[in-house]
């Protein structure tokens, strides 16, 4: 499974609708995300698991 983009529609921190690209650029084959404490990088694994597992997602529990 290859997921191309990733959109949050007011989910935890991200408010409103935001959208994400996860297609790598040709000669860049990797996605980082990077950001201080609290910028929102554990909020888009947990939307990724709540995609991916649904009810059975592990997540964080920050914020409940």
């Amino acid at each position: 499974m290859i997921l191309n983009e990733l959109i949050l529609e007011n989910f935890c921190a991200f408010g409103g609708r935001q959208q994400v690209q996860l297609t790598p650029e040709t000669n860049k084959p990797i996605i980082l995300f990077g950001g201080m404490n609290g910028g929102g990088k554990t909020t888009l694994l947990d939307a990724l698991q709540l995609v991916l597992y649904g009810s059975k997602a592990r997540l964080s529990n920050r914020g409940k």
